[in-house]
């Protein structure tokens, strides 16, 4: 399987209470990428406070190549990596 590529979107925007507390780290967040490119049904694996919604909601934005098997795009449930620094 060849997997997805970032397209468009935006990075997820620190929240005031996430910035307060100088909150950093990696989240871990699984969602479903479709052949067309876009994320739904997201959930937190790995949690920083202050910071899930913004990141699910920054997720949902963007835009990915699908995920390819045999050459052919499908629809996969899909681990993400967000790396948060200030």
């Amino acid at each position: 399987m060849t997997p997805p590529r970032r397209l468009s979107g935006p990075d997820p925007e620190y929240t005031l209470q996430a910035l307060e507390h100088e909150v950093e780290g990696t989240m871990l967040v699984r969602c479903v990428l479709t052949v067309e490119g876009t994320v739904h049904d997201c959930s937190v694996l790995r949690s920083l406070p202050f910071m899930d919604r913004a990141v699910i909601e920054a997720l949902e934005r963007r835009r990915y190549s699908p995920a390819l098997e045999n050459g052919k795009p499908v629809e996969v449930s899909y681990v993400f990596t967000v790396k948060l620094r200030l």
